[in-house]
């Protein structure tokens, strides 16, 4: 089973409709969902610890660790929620590059 299919099959363990972003990293499934979830599912024989943030935490969460995103390989995503990270994401790199940028300028 691909890991496509491992998070779809995770997402019918759950209620997948209160589900705003599901991706995988080895054996953790990171589900972000406004209901809480299982701390394990098992999924053909095989134990998969869960990652659970409701979607403010995560969006929170990423603000001061964008590797909790870039981390998991993303394989469900309501479209409005995923915009809404990369949008910070975004916002993020710039205030980077803007730091980065008044450095230069500093020399």
């Amino acid at each position: 089973m691909d890991e496509k299919e491992v998070v779809l099959t995770a997402l019918e363990q759950v209620d997948k409709w209160y589900v705003h972003l599901a991706g995988i990293k080895g054996d953790t499934i990171l589900i972000v969902s406004k209901k809480p979830v299982p701390e394990k599912l098992t999924i053909n024989g095989k134990d998969y610890t869960i990652k659970y943030y409701t979607p403010e935490q995560y969006i929170e969460t990423i603000r001061t660790n964008e590797e909790e995103f870039r981390s998991f390989r993303i394989y469900y995503f309501v479209k409005i929620y995923m915009r809404k990270v990369l949008d910070i994401l975004t916002q993020l790199e710039v205030e980077r590059m803007s730091i980065n940028g008044d450095d230069i300028k500093g020399l």
